[in-house]
């Protein structure tokens, strides 16, 4: 297993980590059986299509959801790269649908980068405002499409033109990730999904975290949810606190005064979070 100090060394360069076996089975089993239901409760009344592209999974199903986002080893490392200040943006849950092969094969599924990420303007680091913590939950192939990445591009100015951003990149690495794995990336990782035309659905997540003091996508404000605050305030665990959009301390961490370097800051920090979490 990679060390926490391995895993920076390579996002940093490379834009991104790939953690293993971070889902079981059954767990993702559980997640899929009930696509089909949280896709009835968030189509609107009289929509001519379903709504596939989920949001707010959390406040729909607060137990069943919590695990996807609030798993320790990936926090751990999320506070790594981001510091103490891990907000969930949003959970998107998504069935891509199979696609012709005439219409899918040897296309890329569109190349960009993540909100809040940047053209980076030299090949300096710098730590993102966001993270995404990708998840499929099928093993990746060839039919059903692999992620594509351009290693070391947050730190580069690589940019695809309009007309070539569903085409293939020389620069790519692709992907094949195994289900329950989890492909985290800086925000400006340049990347694009690929077509499936496997002829069954490819479910995917995308935990979306960034920096406690911007603004989040998903509902945080939700009855679920603030069951999930309470039991967070009761245990003094700042971490979940902060998880779902509540950090009391982001204005006196934020504003540090900037003496320390980042991440020795950092893990004092974030010893400080450990050392007051109630059992």
């Amino acid at each position: 297993m990679k060390s926490l100090a391995t895993r920076l060394a390579e996002f940093k360069e490379q834009g991104f980590t790939v953690f293993e076996g971070v889902f079981d089975r059954a767990q993702m089993d559980r997640w899929i059986a009930r696509y089909p239901d949280l896709v009835e409760r968030q189509t609107p009344v009289g929509a001519e299509k379903p709504t596939l592209w989920l949001s707010s999974v959390v406040e729909y199903e607060p137990w069943l959801m919590l695990p996807a986002v609030n798993n320790a080893g990936i926090l751990d490392f999320a506070e790594r790269v981001l510091g103490p200040f891990v907000q969930l943006d949003n959970l998107t849950f998504m069935a891509f649908p199979s696609l012709p092969r005439a219409e899918a094969e040897g296309k890329a599924g569109g190349w960009h980068r993540d909100i809040w990420g940047w053209v980076p303007p030299g090949s300096d680091y710098f730590a993102p405002l966001a993270c995404n913590a990708i998840t499929y939950l099928q093993d990746l192939t060839d039919e059903n499409g692999p992620l594509r990445v351009v290693v070391g591009s947050h730190r580069e100015p690589v940019m695809v033109p309009a007309d070539q951003r569903t085409a293939p990149h020389a620069r790519e690495k692709l992907i094949y990730a195994k289900a329950g794995d989890v492909i985290f990336t800086h925000c400006a990782l340049l990347h694009a999904g690929t077509p499936n035309m496997s002829g069954k659905l490819r479910y995917f997540f995308s935990i979306y975290y960034n920096r406690s003091w911007l603004r989040y996508r998903d509902n945080h404000s939700g009855p679920n949810v603030a069951k999930i605050i309470q039991l967070a305030r009761e245990k003094n665990d700042r971490r979940l606190l902060r998880l779902f959009g509540v950090d009391e301390l982001v204005f006196r961490r934020a504003n540090s005064g900037f003496q320390v370097a980042d991440e020795e800051m950092w893990d004092q920090w974030i010893a400080e979070d450990r050392a007051v979490l109630k059992a």
